[in-house]
């Protein structure tokens, strides 16, 4: 009856018109900051942008009654979005000093933005099927009884027998990646360099800032990072996953992978089913 719950959720968001189901767009037509309006959200928004919204709300996007329940919308803003000119300023608003001049500069940035994505993308599909080939071809015997009475006692409390069953895959999965990934550094001279770890500082400071073409030989730039190496925790994951990289460049070169032409979409989901955490 559009009469707020006590306690309901609220959210301020900036959301586009279009973001609406096509049918309920119309209802913002010739509003004005401080109009309200009572929506249900299975009806206000198809299931795309539905999603997230549930989300953004607060709820459990899988839970299917949260497309039942209302919600009162008040404007509290208008605007409206303007189409930047393509020209040379805006180019360098977007790429600052990379001598990007002209719209064919500017495609061609895009699209090599765009391809470095799903080249990073692919080979990331490579070293997951790497990472199955090993873990899941490579046999080795374990004492389980012993391993299982081990996991059983970490934590703070004792498991249960249902807990540690539940448990013991990943656990077991993890222990042979991490004696193959060992083996493999062992046998190939696979080094981490402290100046690597640096440069790993720096990119990730580098991505916090929103990819912003920042010099990195200022000074508050070495602080951070030699603030960084002092931190043990910090080295060490660093070490890890610069060491990981390095393990999954090598196995790549052991294999050789084939092109196939796959639509985005197939590829999404192809990636999707086998995602899981790599120790």
């Amino acid at each position: 009856d559009g009469n707020e719950v006590e306690g309901g959720a609220k959210k301020d968001n900036s959301i586009l018109v279009k973001y609406f189901a096509e049918g309920y767009r119309k209802n913002w037509m010739g509003k004005k900051a401080g109009d309200t309006s009572t929506v249900q959200l299975k009806k206000a928004f198809d299931e795309k942008e539905r999603e997230w919204i549930i989300g953004d709300l607060g709820f459990n996007k899988e839970d299917a009654a949260a497309a039942d329940k209302y919600f009162k919308i008040e404007i509290t803003k208008v605007g409206l979005l303007e189409k930047r000119e393509l020209n040379e300023e805006f180019f360098n608003q977007l790429y600052p000093n990379q001598e990007v001049k002209t719209e064919a500069d500017f495609r061609d940035k895009v699209k090599a933005e765009i391809q470095s994505y799903w080249n990073g993308q692919a080979t990331n599909q490579i070293h997951d099927q790497v990472f199955h080939q090993l873990v899941d071809h490579t046999k080795i015997e374990f004492p389980e009884g012993f391993l299982k009475k081990w996991v059983k006692t970490q934590g703070e409390t004792a498991k249960t027998d249902e807990e540690v069953e539940k448990e013991f895959p990943t656990f077991i999965s993890q222990l042979k990646w991490t004696l193959i990934s060992d083996k493999i550094v062992q046998d190939n001279a696979i080094v981490v360099y402290p100046d690597e770890i640096r440069a790993f500082a720096k990119q990730q400071l580098f991505s916090y800032m929103g990819g912003a073409n920042l010099s990195d030989d200022q000074p508050w730039v070495t602080d951070y990072v030699e603030k960084m190496m002092k931190d043990r925790k910090y080295v060490e994951d660093a070490y890890n996953r610069i060491q990981t990289q390095k393990i999954f460049e090598w196995s790549a070169t052991q294999v050789k992978p084939t092109d196939k032409d796959i639509s985005a979409e197939e590829f999404t989901k192809m990636a999707e089913a086998h995602q899981h955490h790599h120790h």
